[in-house]
């Protein structure tokens, strides 16, 4: 039977929970955000595989929903963890998909600003990197905002592999978002207080799920980079 691991590093123990966020506070900008985060996410996932010889991920559609699903949990519970509000836990969430896998893998963090902000604290934490260069195939991410929450955006990666699951997230819906030079995303935070959100200077990343994936544990040569 695969059982859960988490790396030992946490630089996050816990959120002081300031209460539910009303949803009409909310502004997730799913789809103006979606094509932005997840090309430039999977871009460099993929750059820091390839300086290893590591194999390309690539999207997955039921890997981008149970993302999806942590981060607007996230942002909107005002929390960060590996467990979601409805005590739902990584593989429960990726299963609930239809995600038929193997292996899994999980990664958050909030208060990142830009993609490239929250892949170089990923990278830095020995956990995370384990699995942004584990032996998987297919990768999903999402972002939240909320303005009335504490760190303001929550970031989910799910890494996965599974011999029945394929290459098949398509974003050509989602048109509409940029990004700025310096790797931030445009948004309008629509409908919340007329305060201005400030996010914390250093965002935070919580420990790694990880269930190794078969195939990976299973291959003689192959070794999980540290």
């Amino acid at each position: 039977m695969l059982t859960i691991s988490q790396a030992s590093l946490m630089l996050l123990l816990a959120i002081i929970s300031f209460g539910s966020v009303d949803a009409d506070n909310l502004r997730y900008e799913s789809r103006r955000l979606a094509s932005t985060t997840s090309g430039t996410m999977l871009a460099l996932v993929n750059a820091q595989r390839a300086t290893r010889g590591l194999a390309p991920l690539c999207l997955n559609s039921k890997l981008m929903a149970a993302a999806k699903r942590h981060s607007k949990d996230m942002a909107a519970n005002n929390f960060m963890s590996h467990t979601g509000s409805d005590g739902s836990s990584m593989s429960s969430r990726i299963s609930d998909t239809g995600f038929e896998w193997t292996g899994i893998a999980e990664n958050v963090a909030a208060g990142q600003t830009t993609v490239k902000t929250v892949m170089a604290s990923w990278m830095s934490s020995s956990g995370h990197r384990r699995n942004i260069l584990g032996g998987y195939t297919m990768f999903g991410t999402a972002l939240a905002y909320s303005s009335n929450s504490r760190y303001g955006y929550y970031w989910t990666q799910d890494f996965g592999e599974g011999s029945s699951e394929s290459c098949d997230y398509e974003d050509t819906e989602y048109t509409n978002s940029t990004e700025s030079a310096d790797g931030s995303v445009s948004f309008e935070d629509v409908g919340c207080d007329e305060t201005p959100h400030t996010p914390v200077s250093t965002g935070n990343v919580t420990e790694a799920a990880l269930i190794p994936p078969v195939s990976a544990t299973a291959r003689p040569n192959y070794r999980i980079p540290q």
